[in-house]
């Protein structure tokens, strides 16, 4: 039996290493500064900092098809040089902020800097990886993901009882960072492939090409709209539903987080090679499935062990969805536009996150706290389903053959 690769060239790992700044980043101020920090130093309220940290995330996810058109023409190293640097800007706009709009202001500008960050990384990462490695290249970057997301806000936590200018200074130094990185390694990012000097007739064809190629893989646009919508439902209630039903307190809550965000992380590499070996097919319609299961023993449960072996299984479900997805998606990219494709999907994907703690708040209000969990069963158990009989052409003609072991 052969042994899991978990290794990597180092400028992949430069990369995924930029990446897993970024995200630390993101979340330290999203989940912990921006909360804590506006309330107390501009009285910005609660409801403000929901719109500031729903300003991040818009333009974030609006400007990730327009950064990925400027990736395919530009390049990736040009795109992230300038975006990082609009990053660093917004978060010295929050660092230094007086007032409500310039926070607000400062948030936008972080989601702005940071919308070529995914696109580039991913269309990096894949573009180098082996055919038949696709779903592992994704695991991977989705474990840094994890590393950095999950890091931020203990680290900064910790720092609160610092100082203030320290934290920033981290935050800005990491941002720097992650730009020198993606620089130095600027040779793992696809050559652009419309020049900048392109005739009109050639642009007029990029695009004709690129609404050709989305009318053939138009069926999963439904499909990775509501599966992020399915995960957006819980972001409003999961914390609140631990707190009130289970009677779990925020400590016991954070040692939750820790426990299933490192069994997603560890279950990523065998999840991610086995995918490889054997197709994306079984692992998306069973982790769909087996999700479903899980969250609907979860709202059985009244007890902190029981229901956190139903989020470590969804967890473990988890990461053997995130890689099947991206290696689908991956195999719909067009290879001459990752950029914008990339772009895309991350778009609508990023529109069905926002749009499920929407409407998690009005089931919420209106029918229970249970009531989000339980459409979220319902969506994820049919895209499940959905899975078992999907075909889109596309994928079918580009499908690759499992190794053989």
């Amino acid at each position: 039996m052969k042994k899991i690769a978990i290794a990597m060239p180092i400028p992949r790992l430069g990369i995924l290493t930029g990446l897993a700044f970024i995200e630390f980043v993101r979340n330290a101020l999203m989940l912990t500064i921006l909360p804590n920090s506006a309330l107390s130093a501009v009285a910005l309220g609660p409801a403000g900092v929901g719109f500031a940290i729903s300003a991040h995330y818009l333009f974030d996810n609006l400007l990730r098809t327009p950064s990925g058109l400027l990736i395919d023409h530009f390049g990736a190293p040009k795109t992230l040089t300038l975006g990082l640097l609009v990053a660093s800007l917004g978060i010295l706009l929050i660092a230094t902020a007086q007032t409500a709009p310039l926070f607000v202001a400062g948030a936008a500008l972080f989601g702005a800097g940071a919308a070529p960050l995914w696109p580039s990384v991913v269309g990096a990462v894949t573009a180098n990886a082996d055919p038949n490695g696709k779903a592992a290249a994704m695991g991977k970057i989705y474990i840094a993901w994890l590393i950095g997301g999950g890091a931020g806000p203990v680290v900064v936590n910790f720092l609160y009882a610092t100082s203030y200018p320290v934290i920033f200074t981290l935050l800005e130094s990491l941002v720097l960072i992650a730009g020198f990185f993606m620089l130095l390694f600027h040779k793992q990012f696809p050559k652009p492939h419309v020049a900048s000097t392109a005739s009109i007739v050639s642009t007029r064809r990029y695009f004709s090409e690129i609404i050709v190629h989305l009318k053939d893989i138009r069926a999963l646009f439904p499909i990775m709209f509501m599966q992020t919508f399915a995960m957006g439902l819980l972001i409003p209630v999961l914390s609140p539903y631990m707190r009130t039903v289970l009677q779990i307190g925020p400590q016991l809550q954070s040692v939750g987080m820790i426990i299933v965000g490192g069994i997603t992380a560890t279950s990523l590499p065998l999840a991610s090679h086995l995918i490889d070996r054997i197709g994306f097919r079984p692992f998306l319609s069973g982790g769909f499935l087996f999700t479903a299961l899980m969250l609907a023993l979860f709202l059985t449960q009244r007890a902190f062990v029981p229901a956190l072996i139903c989020m470590a299984f969804v967890g473990v479900s988890y990461a053997a969805i995130l890689p099947a997805w991206n290696t689908i998606l991956d195999r719909a990219v067009d290879e001459r536009k990752r950029g914008v494709m990339w772009g895309l999907f991350m778009t609508v994907e990023g529109l069905g996150t926002a749009s499920g703690p929407l409407v998690s708040g009005q089931l919420w209000g209106q029918s229970g706290i249970q009531a989000p969990f339980i459409l979220s069963v319902l969506v994820v158990g049919l895209m499940g389903v959905l899975y078992l009989f999907l075909r889109v052409p596309t994928l079918v003609e580009r499908s690759i053959s499992p190794k053989k072991v």
